[in-house]
């Protein structure tokens, strides 16, 4: 028994080294283990590179055979530099690991570890691979810093004591510790790229906000001249004593400028004295009137303009906004001299009445160069707050003056008291007969503009606080008015206008508001309608009522009515708005056939927009010389010789291309430029007729200019035309006005007259499109035209209809007697020529014959298709 314990101590005592060495081994594993894990939590928390490179130390002090150790990462050029070094004992080891041919850049280019001795150092720097080498160094091992496949890096272990040489497992221990370098590495990466990120963001919103900040104090800023503004009209409307006044106005300025020492200065009837009536200073008294001298007050007063004086310089603000500034000395003020001065002149009507001026002693920048155009917008008003009150003072005076001078007379004549109180009711009595005639209607007695559109307006109102209620306005006229006041009289126009207004108010409510606006326009406020079909029956017994004869003097009358229709709508803002609707479309009806009504849409607007735009680009082109003459010419239909030519009018306009006069003479016509346009056109012919006097074959032509019966009807437009064609054309015999025939349908003897006034300059007389209207056999005969023209429309007509030759037979064996000669516009094949040269017309034009052409050529045979407009 002794002898088997005695072999099992034994076996003990045998297995202890081995235990000894397997307990160490597992000590060191636990190290590893535990300094790695110290390492990969290390590389997850880290925020700072300074914190992570130090914390590196003990842990390859514990893991590694060696504390001494550096990192290297390569910039953007892919060059090494020195990150981080732990080498107490060995300071010239840095320099040399350092330089270009290094071992750490043999490792940074092969991309993999490097293990070498000292030996193995020296070799290396034999070879050339590398220049330099630490002579302490006895082992040194070295690991590229990878990213995926991207080296960004290196990190060097060295070894100084003999003996102590690095292993593989060190190696691994190292790659280990590369790979959480790196991870520190980006992670410290992305947080200075957020932190920038949010940098930025913050600078963004910091600026979003100041400009936010700068907005608000702007707009509290123009609330705030709002409200002082509307404080100062509700100051000026009221009834207080001028004291008082004053100082409501200094309190409102108190609001939007610093402004505790403010004085106003007026100047007197004589322009001589100033007088001020409110002086506010912490320093001076109030100055009594004085005559003006060399003040800062009296400065304001010749510069006319607002002035700013701080910090030595003297700035002046002009009407146009624009600063003027030099140097400013207080040469000549007595008293206390302020530090800022700043003041603006009173206007009235561009003269300068007065000075508002505000000062601070304590501050040279207490006001800025922009505080001028505050002080301007401050004094515009004040100044109308002033010449308010006193004309509202005045008045008072007037009226206290007037009591007193009514109750003196009262004491004076009491026995007249009774005559006294009469004469008050006849003065009230007026007084609503001038109410009475101001809102209606001298003629027919109905409400007039003034009342209608005071009435619509309350409509429009009421419309905006009860949205169901509904309303409508129609805009009345007349058919044939002008006809019956021009031919009857004007007295029988004004009982024709009596009588209208009777037959419209059997027609309405009697809560509708029927209203004359002047000549022979009428409106009615549909008041408190149902729906549009009350709209519509109303318009349509208006338009039967006023479609029965009318009997005045004797004479049996008829017109009819075009009415324009305006339904109530949220978005009229005013009563003019809505009666420009109603009146579009009134003639929007006219333009349809007359005597019936249409309802306005938003496409009348439209057209009212487009008409406005052309109105506009007409007159732009006549500012601009847009317009360019057409030339076609005229021929001999027997031998086709080329008489003369006819000059068309056409506009060249800058975005639409080439216009005819179909596009635009309407216009021109409807708004009087078209005596603008045909003066030019009367220019450019008589240019034109110039350059073929010397030499040209075309020196015998003629050339037909069409014009608007304007210059027949309006006697100055005449006078022009003749002096326009006496100054210019030196051959008016061959010069060939046209007229159509609408030119004659009103003041025909007026215009008889013109036409012979034209014949003894010279000229020839044409009239134009004749067959295209009546065509009265009144224009050969008794007008002096030497040239009619036949319509194209005529002309065309004859390829489907024959009799309409035996009437240019007829025409033409006239023309024998009554001395005119047969045009014929618009021919555009050889049978229509043919027709026309055997029925006796002589000359025509058409595009069969010839087109309009821009240039005329004097030589026939060259192309004039190259010209073509």
């Amino acid at each position: 028994m002794r002898e088997s314990e005695e072999k099992d101590d034994l076996r003990a005592l045998r297995q202890l080294p081995k235990l000894k060495s397997l307990l160490k081994k597992y000590r060191h594993v636990k190290n590893i283990q535990s300094g790695l894990l110290q390492l990969s939590e290390l590389a997850s928390t880290v925020t700072e590179m300074e914190s992570f490179y130090p914390s590196l130390v003990s842990l390859i002090r514990s893991l590694l055979a060696s504390e001494h150790f550096h990192i290297c990462l390569s910039d953007a050029e892919n060059r090494l530099s020195l990150t981080y070094a732990h080498n107490p004992h060995a300071p010239a080891a840095k320099s040399a690991d350092l330089s270009p041919d290094c071992l750490s850049q043999l490792v940074f280019n092969q991309a993999g570890p490097l293990h070498v001795n000292a030996g193995q150092m020296e070799q290396l720097k034999v070879s050339g691979k590398i220049q330099e080498i630490d002579p302490a160094c006895i082992d040194w091992l070295g690991v590229p810093l990878m990213r995926g496949r991207e080296v960004i890096g290196v990190i060097a272990l060295q070894s100084y004591q003999g003996g102590s040489v690095f292993a593989e497992r060190d190696n691994q221990l190292l790659q280990f510790i590369s790979d959480h370098l790196v991870t520190a590495i980006d992670r410290v990466n992305r947080r200075e790229l957020l932190e920038l990120s949010i940098k930025r963001r913050t600078g963004k919103l910091i600026q979003t906000n100041l400009e936010l900040q700068r907005e608000i104090a702007e707009r509290q800023k123009a609330v705030k001249m709002h409200q002082a503004l509307l404080a100062m009209s509700e100051i000026t409307a009221g009834t207080h004593e001028i004291d008082t006044f004053y100082q409501l106005l200094h309190s409102e300025v108190k609001g939007l400028i610093n402004a505790d020492n403010l004085y106003i200065a007026l100047l007197c009837e004589d322009k001589v004295w100033l007088n001020f009536p409110y002086y506010v200073d912490e320093f001076k008294a109030a100055p009594k009137s004085r005559k003006l001298a060399g003040g800062l007050t009296e400065m304001v007063l010749n510069k006319a303009c607002p002035v700013l004086i701080s910090s030595g310089q003297l700035h002046a603000l002009s009407e146009q906004n624009t600063q003027q500034s030099e140097p400013f000395a207080y040469l000549g003020i007595q008293g206390r001299i302020p530090k800022a001065w700043l003041a603006a002149p009173l206007m009235e009507q561009g003269k300068i009445f007065g000075v508002l001026a505000i000062q601070d002693y304590h501050n040279e920048n207490a006001y800025q160069e922009s505080d001028m155009e505050l002080i301007r917008f401050v004094g515009q008003h004040i100044a109308t707050a002033i010449l308010r009150k006193r004309d509202l003072t005045k008045n008072l005076e007037h009226k206290a003056e007037l009591e007193r001078l009514v109750n003196d007379r009262t004491q004076e004549l009491q026995a007249s008291n009774l005559n006294l109180r009469m004469q008050i009711e006849e003065r009230r009595k007026a007084e609503s007969q001038l109410y009475y005639d101001a809102h209606h209607d001298a003629l027919t007695k109905l409400a007039n503009r003034a009342m209608f559109s005071d009435r619509l307006t309350y409509a429009i109102r009421h419309l905006k606080r009860h949205p169901a209620y509904k309303f409508s306005v129609l805009f009345i006229d007349l058919d044939r008015f002008k006809l019956i006041n021009d031919t009857l009289g004007h007295h029988t126009g004004d009982l024709f206008l009596i009588e209208i207004a009777a037959r419209l108010k059997e027609c309405v409510r009697e809560n509708d508001v029927l209203a004359r606006l002047g000549g022979d326009e009428f409106v009615v406020l549909l008041d408190a309608i149902q729906s549009q079909d009350d709209v519509e029956d109303i318009a349509t017994r208006i338009i039967e009522r006023i479609a029965q004869p009318f009997e005045l003097d004797g004479q049996i009358l008829h017109s009819s009515a075009s009415i324009g229709i305006s339904l109530c709508h949220n978005h009229y803002q005013d009563a003019n708005e809505i009666l420009r609707d109603a009146d579009a479309a009134m003639y929007q009806a006219k333009s349809l056939g007359r005597g019936r009504y249409v309802f306005f849409d938003e496409s009348m607007r439209e057209q009212l927009l487009a008409s406005m735009t052309l109105e506009q680009e007409l007159r732009v082109a006549i500012n601009q010389q847009q317009f360019e003459l057409h030339y076609q010419k005229i021929s001999n239909l027997e031998c086709s010789q080329i008489i003369g030519f006819e000059a068309l009018l056409r506009w060249q306009h800058p975005k639409k291309g080439l216009l005819t006069p179909s596009e635009f003479l309407f216009m021109a016509e409807e708004t009087g430029m078209i005596l603008e346009i045909e003066n030019w056109v009367i220019e450019e012919v008589s240019r034109q007729l110039l350059s073929w006097q010397y030499g040209s074959e075309f020196d015998n032509a003629f050339i037909a200019v069409n014009l608007s019966g304007r210059h027949l009807t309006q006697v100055s437009q005449l006078s022009k035309l003749i002096d326009n064609i006496r100054k210019n054309i030196a051959l008016p015999q061959r010069l060939i006005l046209e007229f159509n025939e609408s030119a004659f349908e009103q003041h025909n003897e007026q215009a008889l007259k013109g036409l012979r006034k034209l014949k003894a300059l010279g000229v020839k007389l044409a009239l134009d499109d004749y067959g295209a209207g009546l065509s009265s056999l009144n224009f050969l005969y008794s007008y002096p035209f030497e040239i009619i023209k036949l319509d194209r429309s005529f002309v065309r007509s004859l390829k489907n209809n024959e009799k309409n030759l035996s009437v240019i037979r007829a025409l033409h064996e006239l023309g024998q007697d009554f001395g005119y000669r047969l045009v014929a516009e618009g021919i555009e094949n050889e049978d229509t020529l043919q027709k026309l040269h055997a029925a006796g017309c002589e000359f025509g034009q058409g595009y069969y014959l010839n087109r309009p052409v821009k240039i005329i050529r004097d030589d026939p045979s060259e192309d004039d298709n190259k010209h073509y407009a």
